[in-house]
């Protein structure tokens, strides 16, 4: 079933393609990340890791989500007006969001326990607007087919980031790892723009106000369900982030940045790869047979089958891995990445195909499973807190994740099935 699966024609040479840039996207942080690691303390990785999970609060909301609806359209001149309408309220909350937040910086930092990061969180929603362009022009790319430059996008941004932050890190920049993440972030944002304009800029005469009107009411379903269920998940998903700045020191926020850095990370990577193909097989199916459970079986059997050996290495071998490739100052991430390491397993073996509950129209079961994810970390993480212990902290946190992703392959697999009353 998976070498069929991973031998059918189209769908192998997509998944061959994305498979080949995300190995050479990842490939290249990796090796740096034992150099970054001994030119960056776990205090800096910790107001990295704080800039990067409030950013992903505008992230969320600064396109409306509409990017979702890219690729719904049959015609490339109608879903031409969804990436403007998505780039214009991008453009807008960002100028917004920017004004505010430098003139009450101080109020905001407080307000989230980042403090030290108070001089630049006024460019946050900078780098929001910076992730929600690169996300749209893959959308686009996905639309198209284009897989291959959907490729050379993931490897250029990751090239420029991994570079920049290794030289601001030689050159003791102030905040390295945070300014190369957003220098590197605008260098991919105009080589995608710069692709997307060679290839398809005829189309952009098709472009109105009144269209991107239509469309916004057509596909609202995706900024009102969508929106708030992202927003929780984002909660649920940087809330150990300020639970450890505010009860457990930025210290441990950068030792949980760097297990989050080497094993969330590359498996998000990689699991938006199987997801960018799995979306577009399982939509077709889906519209076509009004189920798409062969594709759904198939991509979760191979993801389960790359999942298991590092997962059991990790287990077994994380502290002394951790303290080889990146320093003796860093045992305690491999600490917590064997206390993790099964939460990372179903994370990645459910993400690509709950892609299902936008396939399916079934935004707000997807808000359900948000608020249920949101409640299991908060719970988890607080008893934890009763405690006064980071690690049963942090064993409490996996278990709750573990629940929260079973039940999401369930309810995912029902929806594959075609069941339309769950």
């Amino acid at each position: 079933m998976v070498k069929s699966f991973l031998f059918s024609s189209n769908l192998k040479k997509n998944l061959f393609v994305l498979l080949g840039g995300t190995a050479i996207a990842q490939t290249i942080p990796i090796l740096i990340s034992p150099f970054i690691t001994r030119l960056f303390s776990p205090d800096e990785f910790g107001n990295f890791a704080s800039f990067i999970a409030l950013s992903s609060f505008f992230t969320v909301v600064m396109s409306g989500k509409y990017e979702l609806a890219i690729f719904l359209p049959k015609r490339d001149e109608e879903a031409i007006n969804i990436l403007s309408l998505s780039f214009l309220l991008s453009m807008v909350l960002t100028v917004i969001s920017c004004f505010l937040l430098f003139f009450f910086s101080k109020d905001f930092a407080d307000l989230f326990s980042v403090n030290k990061i108070v001089s630049i969180v006024w460019m946050v929603p900078l780098f929001s607007f910076l992730s929600t362009l690169f996300l749209l022009f893959n959308e686009w790319c996905i639309r198209k087919n284009k897989f291959i430059v959907l490729s050379k996008n993931k490897i250029s941004n990751s090239s420029v980031v991994s570079s920049l932050s290794f030289l601001f890190g030689i050159n003791k920049v102030s905040f390295g790892l945070i300014f190369g993440q957003l220098v590197g972030q605008f260098v991919a944002v105009i080589l995608s723009t710069y692709r997307v304009l060679k290839d398809d800029r005829l189309l952009f005469k098709y472009i109105s106000l009144r269209k991107m009107k239509y469309f916004s009411v057509r596909y609202i379903n995706f900024a009102k369900f969508n929106i708030p269920g992202q927003l929780i998940n984002t909660l649920a998903g940087q809330l150990p982030v300020f639970f450890m700045s505010s009860f457990f020191g930025i210290e441990n926020v950068g030792f949980y940045a760097l297990t989050d850095r080497v094993l969330a990370v590359p498996l998000s990577f990689l699991g938006n790869t199987f997801r960018d193909v799995f979306k577009q097989k399982a939509a077709i199916d889906y519209l076509e047979q009004g189920n798409c459970l062969n594709i759904y079986i198939k991509t979760t059997l191979v993801l389960v089958g790359l999942s298991i050996i590092p997962f059991l290495v990790l287990f077994f071998f994380a502290p002394e891995l951790f303290s080889y490739i990146f320093g003796q100052e860093w045992h305690v991430s491999g600490e917590f990445a064997k206390v993790l390491c099964l939460m990372y397993l179903l994370s990645f073996i459910s993400m690509p195909t709950s892609w299902i509950f936008v396939i399916a129209e079934k935004q707000k079961l997807d808000l359900l499973w948000q608020i249920l994810f949101l409640f299991f970390t908060a719970i988890s993480l607080f008893i934890g807190y009763l405690l006064n212990d980071i690690y049963f902290a942090l064993w409490s946190f996996c278990l709750g994740r573990c629940i929260t992703y079973l039940i999401q392959i369930a309810m995912t697999y029902h929806l594959a099935k075609g069941v339309k009353s769950i």
